[in-house]
């Protein structure tokens, strides 16, 4: 790389950082300004045994829960100094998996059949005073470390400015951003992986604004509760240098408005990043299936843009996304991709929305169980200036069932392609999975 090269690279940087650093002064001041006007709602305090309560246990799985929020009861969790809250949990996911044709496409579409852990975690979080927390989350099945962070949080109660330095999601994708064990499906769309599936070392701002009624532009339910979010972060590779990114800047603005059992999103994201990228390819939607490689660019560089939206009514919501991703480098390249999925529960149950967040929450069962079905369907494609385009289409069906921190799913998966990849241009993959998070 010569100095002219390095010596971009590096103002690239600085300009990004100096971006940061202004939005960090504009989050803080709009938080002064915030306090004065005293906007309505406190950060809600639920009081719970930590270690026995099944909904408390998602919550701390759950990356957008403040552990501030959450006390314990006097004889349950661990409180040293009435400052500083330890809390250890994990997640088992137990999987059975048979699939063939598109999604074996390394064993020449042959029928691959069989059981292992999709996930075998443990997680330790803990609450540093009252200005921040510190989480740990590392992957026994695959010995790597998932989350590694430090995070900062304002004072203001309800919507506080919080901080993130470490290893983390960056701030695209809505399945991404909720993760498996709470999402519909039990893996993320192709179109995720594919353009918004990102976990990078870096540091991240995130701040929600609550909307008072004068300011709303649309209105969809009465009395409703409407913030606007906004995230942004500079970030390079990750812990295990899986990502092959030097450098990218993220940011995601979304707006939110919910009622009881009812809620609406809409959301931009978008990612500048440099590295180095010789593929557009994804999992298509079954853990143990193979990537498919749908162009093959000689990128150094790569633009994404994401449009998002979910809406949530009773028992039924609904989700989907757009990407579009632009390459740059010595062999140019494209790739656009989406999903849609519906879902709906059998059980007197509906999905929450997290305004503050922008993202739907975990399930919480309002009875001893829920059921829920689901359909989804993705797309992606990948182009290349050399070798030209192809594409893939899925569908996946599926029902989940909840009892307290026990979670089964089944998921069926078919896929095709416009173009044979690997001499296969089909296949369908049945998966069955046990969940339990303590």
């Amino acid at each position: 790389m010569s100095a002219v090269e390095l010596w971009q690279r590096a103002r690239r940087a600085g300009s990004c950082c100096s971006l940061l650093a202004c939005l960090f002064a504009s989050a803080a001041l709009a938080e002064d300004v915030a306090d004065v006007e005293g906007l309505a709602g406190e950060e809600e305090e639920v009081k719970v045994a930590a270690l026995l309560d099944a909904n408390t246990t998602k919550d701390m799985h759950d990356d957008t829960t403040l552990l501030r929020s959450v006390s314990v009861l006097d004889d349950e969790g661990l409180v040293l100094f009435d400052a500083l809250r330890i809390w250890l949990g994990g997640a088992v996911q137990y999987d059975y998996y048979n699939f063939d044709g598109l999604f074996s496409t390394r064993s020449e579409g042959d029928k691959r059949e069989g059981v292992g852990f999709r996930r075998l975690e443990g997680v330790f979080r803990s609450q540093l005073y009252d200005w921040g927390e510190l989480k740990v989350q590392y992957d026994f099945d695959e010995g790597l470390f998932r989350d590694v962070y430090l995070r900062w949080v304002s004072e203001r109660p309800n919507t506080p400015v919080t901080i993130t330095i470490g290893n983390q999601k960056e701030p695209m994708g809505l399945d991404n951003l909720l993760g498996n064990k709470f999402d519909f499906a039990q893996e993320r769309s192709a179109a995720s992986d594919a353009f918004g599936a990102w976990r990078s070392m870096g540091v991240r701002l995130h701040k929600a604004f609550q909307l008072s009624a004068e300011e709303r532009a649309v209105d969809i339910f009465d009395d409703d509760t409407s913030f606007m979010t906004t995230s942004l972060g500079v970030f390079t590779e990750d812990l295990e240098s899986s990502n092959e990114t030097d450098l990218a800047v993220t940011g995601r603005v979304t707006g939110g408005q919910s009622r009881g059992d009812g809620g609406f999103h809409l959301g931009l994201a978008a990612s500048y990043r440099e590295g180095d990228y010789y593929r557009v390819s994804f999992r298509p939607e079954v853990r143990e299936a193979d990537r498919l490689v749908l162009a093959s660019p000689s990128a150094d560089s790569q633009g994404i843009v994401a449009l998002e939206a979910a809406f949530n009514y009773g028992r039924m919501h609904l989700q989907g996304e757009a990407y579009y991703s632009q390459l740059f480098g010595d062999i140019e390249g494209y790739g656009i991709g989406g999903y849609a999925e519906l879902g709906m529960f059998l059980t007197r149950d509906h999905r929450e929305y997290n305004a503050r967040w922008g993202i739907l929450s975990p399930h919480r069962p309002a009875g001893k169980y829920s059921v829920e079905v689901f359909a989804r369907g993705s797309m992606v494609r990948g182009d290349d200036d050399v070798g030209g385009w192809n594409d893939y289409k899925g569908l996946t069906l599926g029902g989940n069932f909840y009892y307290r921190k026990t979670k089964a799913s089944v998921n069926v998966v078919y896929g095709e392609t416009r173009e044979p990849v690997e001499e296969q241009s089909d296949g369908l993959a049945l998966v069955l999975r046990v969940q339990y998070l303590f």
